[in-house]
């Protein structure tokens, strides 16, 4: 995902972590919504092309002629990792030998951070799960709703609407009643 922001946008990763729970990203840019779509659907696609994961050691003559990102200077033997059609980093991490073994990408939140932007997201077995859980939230708030699970959102901004409507029928209702009854009115 760091590749294709930088290629489309121009915002550098400038702050990464992979907890136990989530993975977060900072880019020195801010994404839209929109925009973290496009992102998310183009890193899916690379791994469902299931495209090499490659890992070389350049020397430091064919580093200066190389195309690659890099947070910083990197002082003696520099790694560079490149997905094909990607991305080609500078990067000491573990990766994986194939884009495909990822599996899945999924971009849970964004938020404004230090200028930029910090991306919250899941990949492999915790998007899946991630998204089975979610999956089946949404099965019992439509059949809960008795509507189909892709019409679940409308309805429960619909159910929302007419809660706030109904709120205010019953102020009404019961400011009308204190008054008949020549009651104060009640809060």
């Amino acid at each position: 995902m760091s590749g294709i922001v930088h290629r489309i946008y121009g915002f550098n990763n400038v702050g990464f972590h992979m907890g136990s729970d989530v993975i977060t990203v900072d880019f020195d840019g801010v994404l839209t919504e929109e925009q973290l779509y496009d992102v998310e659907q183009e890193a899916n696609e690379a791994v469902l092309r299931n495209v090499p994961v490659t890992i070389s050691y350049p020397s430091k003559e064919e580093l200066e002629t190389m195309d690659y990102r890099s947070k910083k200077e990197i002082e003696g033997q520099v790694r560079i990792v490149t997905i094909e059609g990607c991305d080609r980093c500078a990067c000491c991490g573990t990766h994986v030998a194939k884009t495909g073994e990822i599996r899945l990408i999924k971009i849970l939140s964004a938020q404004k951070y230090k200028g930029g932007v910090r991306v919250t997201m899941l990949s492999g077995e915790k998007a899946y799960a991630d998204y089975c859980l979610k999956h089946i939230n949404t099965l019992g708030i439509a059949r809960l709703l008795s509507v189909k699970p892709e019409e679940a959102g409308d309805a429960v901004v619909r159910l929302k609407q007419k809660n706030i409507e109904m709120k205010k029928e019953i102020k009404q209702l019961k400011k009308e009643l204190y008054a008949l009854q020549g009651a104060p009115e009640r809060k």
